[in-house]
């Protein structure tokens, strides 16, 4: 009797144990309740993450790069998982770091581009337009130059991204003419696109109230502008507005449309607008 009651219960005790020490392997192995906080790495060296991630049992992995002006060179931009996130010892946080040098890219050719596609091009390769310069040419805001540091740069020279494209466009036989846009309401930011569009230059930013920040400065709106914005104010294609900020936005937001393009593209002469 005892011999077939052992029979019967070795299989039953061989298979218990054989899941209790699975399960207890598999605990150790997922590290069951043993978790590492991500920290905040933003602006740190990799030298520094990798650092603070070690102490946490972590391991950091770089995957990408960006260059930007205004943050530090080589400091993390990016990371994955954020700040704050609970994972498991052992885990990879990826980084994407700032790079200590701008990436060299080739010059497009932009000339006999409308000004709208060599704003496009300069825009995805990562160049910024400087300012908007207006010549007699028939063709009006057709690209006829491009100028870097004052002189011209030729298709296919190497240019450090980021850097500002003079674009020399031409402004018909009789002098065009532009209404002055409403920059109300605006971004810093908006404000360089809507010009653009209206083949207009930034001015003078004359003040920007409140603005104690770098950040206050980026989310500063337009509150006051000069010339004054008026449908029947025309002025030539080139010209600038000063502007005044204000880091107080509260009521202050574009009229809708502000970034449809066909609201620049009327123009008239200096005869038709006498």
């Amino acid at each position: 009797m005892r011999a077939r009651l052992f029979h019967i219960l070795a299989p039953v005790v061989v298979v218990a144990l054989l899941l209790f020490g699975g399960w207890l392997w598999l605990r150790s192995y997922t590290l069951h309740g043993t978790t590492a906080r991500v920290p905040d790495l933003s602006g740190l060296s990799l030298a520094e993450a990798t650092s603070m991630l070690a102490a946490r049992e972590l391991h950091a992995v770089v995957i990408d790069s960006i260059y930007s002006n205004e943050l530090p060179k080589g400091g993390v931009v990016d990371q994955d998982p954020d700040a704050g996130v609970d994972v498991k010892p052992g885990r990879k946080v990826y980084l994407v770091l700032n790079a200590s040098q701008p990436k060299m890219i080739d010059m497009p050719r932009l000339v006999d581009l409308s000004k709208r596609q060599a704003i496009s091009v300069l825009d995805i390769i990562g160049l910024k337009v400087k300012e908007l310069q207006y010549k007699p040419d028939p063709c009006v805001d057709c690209v006829i130059a491009q100028l870097y540091k004052g002189g011209p740069i030729a298709p296919d020279a190497r240019i450090a991204q980021g850097e500002s494209i003079t674009l020399v466009l031409g402004s018909g036989d009789h002098g065009q003419r532009v209404p002055v846009p409403d920059l109300a309401g605006l971004t810093n930011a908006e404000v360089q696109m809507v010009l653009n569009m209206a083949s207009l230059n930034l001015g003078v930013l004359v003040e920007c109230a409140g603005c104690n920040t770098s950040a206050d400065s980026t989310l500063a709106r337009v509150r006051r502008q000069s010339p004054a914005a008026s449908s029947n104010n025309r002025i030539p294609l080139g010209s600038t507005i000063d502007i005044w900020l204000t880091a107080d936005t509260a009521g202050l937001r574009p009229k809708e449309g502000w970034n449809d393009p066909t609201r620049y593209t009327e123009t008239d002469t200096l005869d038709e607008a006498r």
